[in-house]
């Protein structure tokens, strides 16, 4: 790839350099398509507030309602829900979300337990700082190359290579700038991440009366539209919920 300057000289620009630029782009940016959740026919009591659809469960001793906890996901996002149980009874309620079941399309999804999370999210962010070097790595060499290097068309028709160290340094640098605050932005997006991953439901004890709410964070990041079925045992009795995952 070439551009050609004001002074007449020509800037080679190497391919790895667009490439690794590309990818830089794209690790601190990302690509962004959203997704819905919206509950489907065979639910039971469907109820929307504000575009947002949530399902309720009733049972003589309990009530339990779900909804996605947020309208539009990025498509990479995990399926998050808010799930909230209602103890009707006069005596405590046990309830373990361990026991609790989530299938995609028909095959089984994992459900995240707090700890299973925040290590997912840990060992995430390790991954994009990583890819985030070794990609910055390869821009800020081939910036350094480019800036350092210009041909210039002789009065002969022939070509001069010029060397210029300090404007490879300089190009270099800025990528390497650009890699330390992506490395940064990565740093605190996970622990955003990790302080909302604090939400989800765990072993919890509903006193008579009371409401007990939480997250449920699916192991799941397919691209694909299909339908989630989350089963939530209460006792003897087990309520499935049923929602359509759509993108726009």
């Amino acid at each position: 790839m070439r551009g050609r300057c004001g002074d007449g000289s020509v800037a080679v620009v190497p391919e790895t350099l667009r490439a690794s630029l590309c990818g830089l782009v794209c690790l601190l940016a990302g690509c962004t398509t959203l997704t819905t959740y919206k509950p489907t026919p065979n639910n039971p009591n469907v109820m929307y507030e504000q575009g947002t659809g949530s399902v309720t469960w009733d049972a003589p001793a309990f009530s339990l309602t779900m909804f996605p906890t947020f309208r539009y996901e990025k498509t990479q996002d995990i399926p998050v829900f808010t799930l909230m149980l209602y103890n009707k009874t006069n005596a405590d309620l046990d309830f373990d979300p361990g026991v609790m079941q989530a299938w995609f399309n028909d095959q089984p999804a994992k459900i995240y337990s707090l700890e299973e999370r925040v290590q997912d999210i840990h060992n995430a962010k390790v991954a994009r700082q990583v890819a985030l070097a070794i990609v910055a790595g390869l821009a800020a060499g081939a910036a350094a190359y480019s800036a350092s290097h210009t041909v210039t068309n002789s009065y002969g028709g022939g070509t001069i290579t010029t060397y210029d160290p300090f404007a490879g340094m300089l190009a270099g640098a800025t990528v390497g700038a650009a890699t330390g605050v992506g490395i940064q932005q990565i740093e605190a997006n996970a622990a955003n991440e990790e302080q909302a991953a604090q939400g989800i439901f765990q072993h919890t004890t509903v006193r008579p009366g009371m409401t007990a709410v939480g997250q449920i964070e699916l192991h799941s990041n397919s691209t694909h539209s299909g339908t989630i079925r989350i089963d939530v045992p209460v006792g003897p009795s087990r309520a499935s919920f049923f929602f359509a995952k759509g993108t726009m």
